[in-house]
């Protein structure tokens, strides 16, 4: 789980050091072949020894806590590292980072590694650069309505960019609905209007009714049905999830494709979980009928992590900040937070202040002149004069202004 440090508002500016390290570091193991060093990303799969070309795999295995000796009540999971060879011809894999088919260079035998905990990677490359993702947040800045003056000229002070995770379960639905459904149907109505208004016998009133009618289900379906889940704190982001219809284009999250100085978040919850709820989720009737008689199930399922890029601009003015989130893939603002200006609130409560003040005195001075109506006039006024005295009782100032995409996915 990411940490993040004080200082950047709900999202709070930058990754921790240790958030930090654990994205792009991820875990170091040692080559069995050759003991050197190798560095594992946590989002990825494979990898190749740098010192003896080795392809390398990761594996979880037990072993018993206190040693040797100790008796094996307690295990903890460690992960360690296991060559690859060709199971045909012995021969040396090639490979690459997060890669799940390998290709033997000798005889061309290909191996597929088996994915973890039966989830796949994927990720939305980013169409957008650092230099775009500043100006997108430069020029929201400049152009939201409510940002204060000041806030308009502010200093660039980081972007950096993040993969954001979330979870994606498929599944095909097939199966049938039954029941009805109950919908309006207009129809033409003829009476004879001789008796009630002395017409001729040929003439008839027309008139529209509308009446619910009920009309039968029966339904198949054979579709597939997708569930989206955030696998990280958007909030603590200070973003709204992203909307993912399933038609993007999407690559697989290999280690040494993405920029390297993005930063991939590790994901939040269990595959099983998301299945769980993506399958009830699909099983809902669909039809829409009245105490549906559903026949559904659910088959070919499928889970996997999308991780989607997500830029994080922050901006400096005086001693206060402002953040803006940019998609990575269109270029658009996702939120943002920035000082607010009360300008032009103060200036709306002044004037409904002075317009409620001249209303007083008018209906002052025209209690003072006429004779009649006295009292409604003076209590017109109180009302007046009251509701003024407790908007500017209410009025607070506004310290910031947030803005938040609105999510439809």
């Amino acid at each position: 789980m990411s940490s993040w440090a004080p200082g950047f508002g709900p999202m709070r500016g930058r990754l921790s050091p240790m958030a930090d390290r654990a994205a792009h570091n991820g875990i170091e193991l040692w080559c069995p072949q050759c003991r050197a060093a190798v560095v594992m990303p946590e989002y990825a799969d494979t990898a190749v020894c740098a010192a003896c070309g080795s392809t390398l795999v990761r594996q979880c295995r037990f072993a018993p806590e206190g040693g040797a000796d100790a008796a094996p009540l307690v295990a903890s999971e460690e992960q360690v590292l296991r060559s690859v060879q060709c199971s045909q011809c012995a021969g040396p894999l090639s490979a690459r980072e997060g890669r799940r088919i390998l290709v033997c260079r000798h005889c061309g035998v290909r191996v597929v590694v088996k994915q973890r905990g039966g989830v796949t990677r994927w990720y939305f490359p980013a169409r957008v650069d650092r230099l775009e993702a500043a100006a997108i947040a430069a020029r929201w800045l400049h152009e939201h309505p409510g940002v204060a003056k000041t806030a308009r000229e502010a200093r660039l002070v980081e972007s950096h960019l993040v993969y954001a995770p979330i979870w994606e379960h498929r599944t095909l639905l097939a199966g049938w609905e039954f029941g009805y459904k109950l919908r309006p149907q207009t129809e033409l109505i003829s009476s004879p209007g001789k008796a009630l208004f002395g017409r001729s016998g040929g003439e008839e009133d027309v008139r529209l009714d509308v009446r619910l009618v009920k009309e039968g289900v029966e339904e198949a379906h054979l579709k597939e049905r997708r569930f989206y889940q955030a696998a990280t704190d958007f909030e603590e982001l200070g973003a709204t999830r992203p909307r993912v219809t399933g038609r993007e284009l999407l690559a697989p999250l290999l280690a040494g494709e993405l920029e390297p100085s993005a930063t991939v978040l590790t994901a939040q919850g269990s595959a099983v979980e998301v299945a769980a709820r993506g399958r009830r989720a699909a099983l809902l009737p669909l039809s829409g009928a009245v105490t549906p008689d559903s026949h559904l199930f659910t088959f070919r399922e499928s889970t996997a992590l999308l991780y989607y890029p997500l830029w994080l601009v922050r901006f400096q003015v005086g001693n206060r900040h402002c953040r803006v989130v940019v998609n990575g893939r269109d270029g658009t603002v996702n939120s943002g937070v920035a000082p607010a200006s009360n300008r032009r609130r103060v200036a709306l409560l002044a004037t409904q202040a002075v317009l409620a003040l001249v209303v007083c005195v008018t209906l002052a001075w025209l209690a003072a002149t006429r004779d009649s109506g006295r009292e409604t006039m003076v209590a017109l006024a109180v009302i007046v004069l009251a509701a003024a005295a407790l908007a500017i009782w209410r009025f607070r100032m506004v310290g910031e202004v947030e803005y938040h995409e609105p999510f439809s996915g």
